[in-house]
């Protein structure tokens, strides 16, 4: 009798997270898809949705515009940052380093620090440099956030590998370039794709720094805004780019949870 009721327990509290968590979404869609003065009127669950803002959005230059200016931005800062922080973890991990404590703690500091207090300064700097309102100039830009956490989630699952393995490659007589390639890397990939999941969704719907750093080449999300006016606001249209903004982050997400799930599992399993 107790097990029977644990179990119903169990799968109300999934049933309740369930709804709790695509409840937003649905109601998103359903904005999207009715009229922009029924959707915010008696609340309608059953209707026939109209997918009309949805050609509208997909139909604007400035949105596949946007999703490449993201991409590119997603690619370019996931590249930078893993290859520093990959090596850096490595490092940190099977040497003795000195200034260790207080590296890890400025490192922490930096990721506390205001999106804001970085897209000051950088905004004359990447001017100055040409890079403004540019992918490559926001993959600058990110770093000083995507470092940071990049490199207390590499330093877990580093520090998962038994340190044996590496003693083992050295005296078979392998750099230590060759220890991080043949020895480590292989059994770190599930913590790297965890990693690069949780940077590219952070960098797909960062708002602050992009709005900062771009002008004519806008972000997803900044692009999105736009759909709110002065005068008026597209609520359909609105609803249709937010939800089309966070489908790749959703597909990617879907595909890539077994990833996550490994990595997140890898120092437990060791």
């Amino acid at each position: 009798m107790v097990n029977r009721a644990g179990r119903v327990a169990k799968w109300v509290y999934l049933g309740i997270a369930i709804v709790v968590t695509l409840f937003p979404l649905y109601w998103i869609f359903c904005i999207a898809t009715q009229d922009p003065v029924k959707s915010f009127g008696t609340p309608t669950f059953l209707f026939v949705p109209d997918f009309s803002a949805f050609a509208v959005v997909w139909s604007d230059q400035g949105f596949a515009q946007a999703a490449l200016m993201s991409a590119a931005t997603v690619a370019l800062t996931l590249a930078l940052t893993l290859a520093v922080t990959v090596p850096a973890a490595y490092i940190l991990t099977r040497r003795r380093i000195r200034a260790r404590t207080g590296l890890l703690g400025w490192l922490f500091v930096a990721y506390l620090f205001p999106d804001f207090l970085v897209a000051i300064p950088l905004y004359s700097v990447l001017q100055s440099i040409g890079l403004y309102d540019s992918a490559p100039g926001l993959a600058i830009a990110y770093q000083s956030a995507t470092i940071p956490l990049a490199m207390w989630l590499l330093l877990a699952f580093f520090q998962t590998i038994p340190i044996e393995l590496s003693e083992a490659a050295t005296l078979d007589g392998c750099t230590s370039w060759m220890t991080l390639r043949h020895v480590y890397f292989p059994l770190v990939v599930p913590g790297i794709a965890t990693t690069s999941i949780i940077l590219a969704v952070n960098v797909w719907n960062e708002v602050t720094i992009a709005l900062a750093l771009t002008s004519s080449n806008p972000t997803i999300p900044i692009l999105a805004s736009s759909y709110k006016g002065y005068a008026a606001v597209h609520w359909d249209q609105l609803g249709a780019a937010s939800l089309l903004s966070a489908l790749p982050v959703l597909v990617f997400a879907v595909f890539a949870q077994r990833y996550i799930v490994r990595g997140l599992t890898a120092g437990v399993e060791r």
